[in-house]
């Protein structure tokens, strides 16, 4: 016989009984929609709205998405200097739509793997330049968040890659992103 919990009768509550899902991308913190954020203060109205007209939906009217992903948090850093866009929801990630966050940081790491793969073959094309051309960090790979009536965020991805151990460090975030399922891994 084994034992397990029960299904819960009632929504469960951050925090307390399930750790929260999270995405921390550079420095960016993506939260899918939980019905605890309509009553945070800082919530916009705007967004309340949304999350109002979120869950009046069938969840087979959700425009094929599973989950609504929002924008909490623009940590303090060099990378995100200037951008103060907190709560908005996160339509598309390089113009592809979103439907959950698992999609979203699957997207990511498929940025980070382009990345690496860019950086690699650097050297190559270092050594083939001319040794007079200065050095270059951008490799023209950026990530641009669409936002829900708001303009897009648009990050190098290489700084962004760089910024994220930092940006743990600084705020005490044990890992890189958390989502239900991780754990069986």
């Amino acid at each position: 016989v084994e034992l397990k919990d029960l299904p819960p009768i009632c929504p469960r509550w951050p925090d307390v009984d399930y750790l929260p899902e999270y995405v921390i991308l550079g420095a960016l913190a993506l939260v899918p929609l939980a019905q605890g954020h309509h009553w945070y203060k800082e919530c916009p109205v705007e967004l309340k709205a949304t999350i109002d007209r979120w869950n009046k939906r069938w969840p087979g009217d959700r425009d094929g998405r599973e989950q609504l992903v929002l924008l909490v948090t623009v940590f303090a850093h060099e990378l995100t200097f200037g951008y103060n866009r907190g709560w908005r929801v996160v339509e598309s990630y390089n113009g592809t739509a979103l439907t959950s966050l698992r999609q979203a940081r699957d997207l990511w790491h498929q940025t980070r793997e382009e990345v690496k793969e860019a950086l690699a073959l650097r050297p190559a094309v270092e050594a083939a330049s001319s040794p007079k051309s200065p050095k270059s960090t951008d490799l023209g790979i950026f990530v641009r968040l669409g936002l829900q009536s708001d303009d897009d965020l648009v990050l190098d991805a290489h700084a962004a890659m760089e910024a994220e151990p930092g940006v743990l460090k600084t705020h005490a975030i044990e890992r890189a992103s958390w989502i239900k399922g991780d754990d069986k891994d």
